[in-house]
């Protein structure tokens, strides 16, 4: 059965994103520096995303995916539906992975003070 269009409505607001970075991957040269979570609007949680930096195109992210058995393809799991989710998505993991870092530094530095000091 055909259905009826009907007017563009606005986008729907959406739902506020938590991420959290589960590990730091040290590596060198491209590759994945970090494996994320994500807590979508306090009702879904999606694990299995990866911070990929290149140097072609700097950090981004990675949805989790499922490589093919066919063809050695990744297929998404899952993924943002409009641009301004995966924006959004992207970016609020971006964050989480800097801040991440920030603390690693942090803890870093405290460790090789507290090294130094004899009594």
């Amino acid at each position: 059965m055909a259905t009826k269009k009907s007017p563009q409505k606005a986008a729907p607001k959406l739902p506020s994103i938590n991420a959290r970075i589960d590990r730091l991957i040290p590596t060198e040269g491209d590759g994945v520096r970090a494996i994320a979570s994500v807590n979508i609007g306090g009702a879904f949680a999606a694990h299995g995303f990866k911070v990929y930096e290149s140097e072609e195109k700097g950090l981004s992210v990675l949805c989790p995916a499922t490589k093919s058995e066919k063809n050695g393809k990744y297929y998404e799991n899952s993924h943002p539906i409009t641009a301004e989710a995966r924006e959004d998505l992207n970016s609020t993991i971006l964050e989480a992975y800097e801040q991440k870092l920030q603390e690693e530094q942090s803890e870093d530095q405290g460790e090789d003070l507290g090294q130094g000091q004899t009594m």
